[in-house]
């Protein structure tokens, strides 16, 4: 299960990483960021998610389980905030108020501005962004790699 868990963290981490610095539209829209804006959101994004494989190791090594659930709850926490910024406008039309921090612009704005014309697989609700395809898998991904971790921890214990 350890293997699984660090398997899916870094495959997300991967993942997250083509998707903000490889243009491959339509699944994204990188080419409308800047170099700056890329480097960026990597620099903040990419070590919050990664830093449960590293407990989640670091936790098997030393035998720590304690380690392994930290993992888990951060593992949890980087999901859930990710599904708060993409699903709460989608389906209750309410946007987190750190979406579009220091941007100036709503997060309908930043949308439309930079996701409306990737894939969209989800039925449209009103005029409320939808989650795009791309953080949908993303989605996935973190999701199954918090349970793996807690998973894993509960098999270190």
């Amino acid at each position: 299960m350890l293997a699984l868990a660090l398997v899916l963290i870094l495959a997300a981490v991967a993942y997250f990483l083509v998707m903000t610095l490889v243009d491959v539209f339509p699944l994204n829209n990188v080419r409308d960021a800047t170099r700056a804006q890329q480097r960026t959101e990597v620099a903040i994004n990419a070590p919050v998610m990664a830093l449960p494989a590293l407990l989640l190791g670091l936790g098997a090594a030393l035998h720590v389980p304690a380690l392994g659930y930290a993992a888990g709850g951060l593992a949890l926490l980087n999901v859930v905030g990710g599904l708060l910024l993409w699903w709460l406008p989608y389906l209750a039309g309410v946007s987190v108020p750190w979406a579009t921090a220091g941007t100036g612009v709503t997060w309908a704005e930043l949308h439309s501005r930079t996701y409306a014309r990737t894939v969209t697989v989800l039925p449209r609700i009103g005029d409320r962004p939808r989650p795009n395809l791309e953080h949908m898998i993303l989605h996935a991904l973190m999701l199954a790699a918090a349970i793996a971790t807690f998973a894993a921890a509960a098999a270190a214990a």
